[in-house]
């Protein structure tokens, strides 16, 4: 299995998405984080509350946690996308099978590559939010706040929560082989249809069915604290969010393993 996994990490590092992709998820979570920490404590008017402010430590964890998270999942979600898909596009999956009949193992070692690869994401993201972030936080005035309560652990499982959304990716480059077809899929239920149900839900009183979505459970992890909603605990976030994974992962397992190849 070792041998697969550095096979697969191969696979993605000797392409240049994987380094598009990672250029894009620093300037968005530059952008995330310098406009967060700018707006911090700042009310919208129109009789809204303000943010949390940089003095407190639910303002830093949104500087610096929610931001490395909100801004990069995206990318994993398509880096783990094309994990599967592009070996439909360029058809290589039959001489990948041919070397290891055992699909389901090829799908683990997709997925704990991919794994190792969402780490490096979250962990690149949370160097440019504290980076970018914490630029921000001085020039308003602040401490830099690197002690404050929970920080650390928010930071930690936002990497988590990054690393865990190229799973979903896995899932979904599986149910649809079509590459172009699945990231547009992907990326439309993650940025529309799931706000939009969420927003349907929330509107009817079922906070507690919208507080189970994907991105509920991930800003739970993240120490998210400007939200319309009273989110799960930080480990009620990351079991959902592992839960989600594990489905996906076991849906991309199970569907390679029944489907004919060519």
């Amino acid at each position: 299995m070792t041998g697969l996994v550095r096979s697969e990490l191969a696979k993605i590092l000797t392409t240049r998405l994987w380094w598009g992709l990672l250029i894009g998820l620093v300037l968005f979570v530059g952008l995330q984080a310098g406009f967060t920490a700018g707006f911090a404590g700042v009310s919208p008017g129109g009789g809204q509350p303000a943010s949390p402010g940089l003095d407190t430590a639910a303002g830093l964890r949104s500087v610096y946690a929610t931001s490395a998270f909100a801004g990069s999942y995206i990318f994993a979600l398509v880096i783990g996308v094309t994990g599967m898909t592009q070996e439909f596009r360029y058809q290589t999956a039959t001489p990948t099978f041919l070397v290891t009949p055992r699909r389901a193992r090829v799908v683990v070692a997709k997925a704990e590559a991919h794994l190792v690869v969402g780490i490096g994401y979250g962990l690149v993201a949370a160097a440019v939010a504290f980076l970018v972030g914490g630029t921000v936080v001085v020039l308003r005035g602040y401490d830099v706040g690197l002690g404050s309560s929970g920080l650390w652990r928010a930071v930690a499982l936002a990497v988590l929560a990054v690393a865990l959304w190229t799973l979903v990716g896995i899932g979904v480059g599986t149910l649809i082989r079509n590459q172009v077809a699945a990231i547009v899929v992907a990326v439309g239920v993650t940025f529309l249809v799931e706000p939009l149900l969420s927003f349907g839900l929330g509107a009817a009183g079922l906070d507690d069915v919208v507080r189970f979505s994907p991105t509920s459970a991930s800003s739970a992890m993240s120490g998210a604290s400007s939200t319309a909603i009273d989110l799960l605990p930080w480990w009620g976030g990351a079991l959902v969010l592992l839960g989600y994974a594990a489905v996906f992962a076991a849906v991309g397992v199970g569907l390679t393993v029944r489907r004919d190849v060519t």
